[in-house]
């Protein structure tokens, strides 16, 4: 009987231990997707941002001997690439809220399939983390 007892405890704690893995690689997941996301925003806006900043550095050095329409023109230039980074943070971003929200559902799913687990774990990191501000 004992050994019954033993056995079904070793097999709930493989259970939850298994279940720690896997929601840790889903968490890993979603931390690697959001800190890809970060980056690909950080590139592009620092890309067109070097880019908006050298035209902007010639413009004014040639400020002085422009005609009115080739101020227009380089108006015009202007507003376009300032458009053009618009677009590019607008698509960057999506793309971070959607991998975000993905694992917002995953994160979901797993609480739905697994409630009492999921408080638990909860707990024990709000418990974690609790030492650790305290520490500082």
């Amino acid at each position: 009987m004992q050994n019954t007892i033993s056995n079904k405890a070793e097999g709930a704690v493989a259970a939850a231990e298994n279940m720690a893995q896997r929601t840790g690689t889903a968490v890993g997941n979603v931390l690697d997707a959001t800190k890809s996301a970060g980056k690909q925003i950080g590139a592009a806006a620092s890309s067109e941002m070097s880019n908006l900043r050298a035209d902007l550095d010639d413009l004014v050095a040639r400020l002085p001997s422009l005609s009115d329409i080739d101020i227009e023109e380089a108006k015009e230039r202007l507003m376009a690439k300032m458009a053009s980074a618009k677009e590019v943070a607008k698509i960057v971003a999506a793309d971070a809220r959607k991998h975000f929200n993905e694992g917002v559902d995953c994160s979901r799913g797993y609480v739905k399939e697994h409630p009492l687990q999921a408080v638990g774990y909860a707990a024990a990191i709000g418990f974690l983390l609790g030492l650790l501000v305290s520490r500082r």
